[in-house]
């Protein structure tokens, strides 16, 4: 029976006499004259009666009213305290259910204050065991799939597709499960991918996944991206000719060889910008580099790294010594070279076609990676806001020569036509295409306040991505050092547990939702269990994420292998004979 309705914090307090898990489920019912009315309660706070009453009598201006010591007196054991998340209206003569899980207090509140509900005469449903298909409807079933609810092993949670575009965060200690979190969201937006290919219906989505340690390709222990490829025969629309990217002059492994391209970047595709997303520089320094590309952006670059050169403006001996200690790394490394056969238009044109990368960034420096990172996003973050802005092919061509860089244009211009025409010579809007997620590994490096002094593209893209279908997915073992303006913007997090008293504080303000310091010590030692916070969930839900060998062997690999005959006998890209 309900014994208070919290306003204030939108919280419902039951008496009930069995022992509810935190953030377990319960179900309560109300009825009208027409309809009855089903709340699914997800539990927030539990306590004993005897607790409830010494907590209540410490309190000023409380009062155990005659109500509650009636109740007292029954064998009730516990008070509850719970959010409601779903708001059922069901007919009673055509049972037709009206459902609502956004907003959800309010419509309660609503029927409070007609007189069609009253707290005390709610109770507690008999029938607890249909909970699951309730709550179900929280999580859409065209979502990516992560894991399932900790205290409902029934319900799959699926990250809602239309909200991927609102960047996510993945925190959690060393050794608590972030690549295998990975691993499953990788396999859960191949699935999505594979869907849309047999339906022809919906949109793909593209991800780079940068993988630090080189383990999505062949898997963390057993399974991995290499292994979904054998299961759907080396479907060409599911993968392309190659899915695997590594550095300049390594190895691949010899299994994915054939499925494996080298990574090259030209220094003439490189803007002032993505050089800021590698190191701290000054004011003079930056204002220097920008002189150095509007004097000669072709070789801008290679002139910064000659002793002694000076661009126009009278800048300083010292500062351009300066700079050419923060980018000497540049002429050591195998990746960036000047005038070389650059992958970048290669890897865009994947990525704009619906396309999953694995970069194998185990074996290059952070620099490297972050340059990388903020060429490739840039580059993109360029080409769609440019199409956002032009209604025509014709002026998308000529808006694209004068954004991007000489040689990535030349390179990248065949693919237009192809990619962004519409119909006749109206191009497509940017929410046409796929949307494309950027991990950023090693966050706290790249991502701090000091990073974001000047044009980041990181920084664009958490604030407006969401209007050109990017995405960013940051993956971190900390929040503090991250600089606000991102984590502010990482509309959903998924926390894994933490081991610093100061990363859980921090932890419990950015993921919100009420979630208390106390929410965050229970997951403590649980590796692969996460809370996951965002704006398509009116409360904070308890993930339990598979591990990924097992999901793969007795579900995922099942659904590949189904789609592989299914696409088959549709007729749809036969395997390249090149291919193992």
């Amino acid at each position: 029976m309900i014994i208070k309705i919290n306003s204030i914090e939108s919280t419902i307090e039951i008496f009930y006499k069995n022992y509810v898990h935190l953030h377990g489920f319960i179900k309560l019912e109300a009825e009208s004259d027409e309809n009855i009315y089903i709340i699914i309660t997800q539990i927030l706070n539990e306590q004993t009666i005897a607790d409830y009453i010494i907590t209540r009598q410490k309190l000023k201006n409380v009062q155990i009213t005659d109500y509650i010591k009636a109740e007292l007196e029954t064998e009730l054991e516990y008070v509850i305290q719970g959010r409601p998340i779903i708001f059922i209206k069901k007919n009673k003569k055509s049972s037709k259910e009206e459902e609502y899980i956004t907003n959800v207090f309010f419509e309660i509140e609503d029927l409070m204050e007609k007189q069609i509900i009253k707290p005390h005469l709610m109770k507690i449903s008999d029938d607890q065991n249909d909970i699951y298909k309730y709550i179900a409807h929280i999580f859409p079933p065209d979502g990516i799939f992560m894991g399932y609810l900790a205290s409902q092993r029934k319900v799959q949670v699926n990250f809602p597709y239309k909200y991927l575009m609102y960047h996510f965060f993945i925190a959690g200690a060393t050794g608590m499960g972030k690549s295998n979190l990975n691993q499953v969201f990788i396999d859960g937006l191949l699935q999505h991918n594979a869907n849309v290919i047999l339906s022809n219906k919906g949109t793909k989505i593209s991800m780079l996944a940068i993988d630090m340690h080189d383990e999505y390709a062949l898997g963390c222990r057993n399974f991995g991206v290499y292994d979904i490829c054998k299961a759907v025969n080396f479907n060409s629309q599911l993968f392309g000719s190659w899915f695997y990217l590594y550095p300049n002059k390594g190895i691949p492994p010899s299994e994915i060889k054939s499925l494996a391209e080298p990574c090259i970047i030209n220094y003439q595709e490189i803007k002032p910008e993505d050089l800021f997303a590698t190191g701290t520089f000054n004011d003079l320094q930056v204002g220097a580099i920008f002189s150095a590309y509007r004097s000669d952006p072709e070789n801008y670059i290679e002139n910064l790294l000659l002793d002694g050169y000076l661009p126009p403006g009278g800048h300083d001996e010292k500062t351009m010594a300066a700079i050419r200690r923060r980018m000497h790394w540049l002429e050591y490394s195998d990746m960036f070279q000047s005038n070389a056969s650059s992958k970048l238009a290669d890897i865009v044109n994947k990525l704009e076609r619906g396309g999953v990368i694995i970069f194998n960034a185990s074996m290059i420096s952070d620099l490297e990676q972050f340059l990388f990172n903020g060429v490739l996003a840039r580059t993109l973050f360029d080409i769609r806001k440019t199409l956002k802005s032009s209604t025509d092919i014709t002026t998308l061509e000529q808006k694209l020569k004068q954004t991007l860089p000489k040689g990535f244009f030349q390179n990248y211009k065949k693919n237009i036509k192809d990619l962004y025409l519409k119909t006749g010579n109206i191009v497509k809007d940017p929410s046409d295409l796929p949307i494309i997620i950027f991990t950023i590994e090693e966050a706290p490096s790249i991502l701090r306040p000091e990073m974001m002094k000047y044009n980041n593209v990181f920084k664009d893209i958490s604030r407006q991505g969401r209007k050109f279908n990017l995405a960013l997915e940051v993956i971190s073992q900390q929040y503090s050092p991250i600089d606000d303006t991102i984590l502010s913007n990482m509309n959903t997090v998924i926390n894994l547990p933490l081991r610093s008293e100061k990363e859980k504080s921090v932890a419990a303000k950015t993921l919100g939702g009420g979630i208390q310091l106390y929410d965050l010590e229970s997951l403590t030692g649980t590796r692969g269990i996460a809370l996951i916070s965002g704006i398509w969930l009116t409360n904070f839900q308890k993930l339990r994420i598979p591990l990924y060998d097992d999901y793969f062997e007795q579900i995922s690999k099942k659904y590949y292998e189904n789609f592989a005959k299914k696409a088959k006998s549709q007729g749809i890209s036969p395997p390249p004979t090149a291919l193992p």
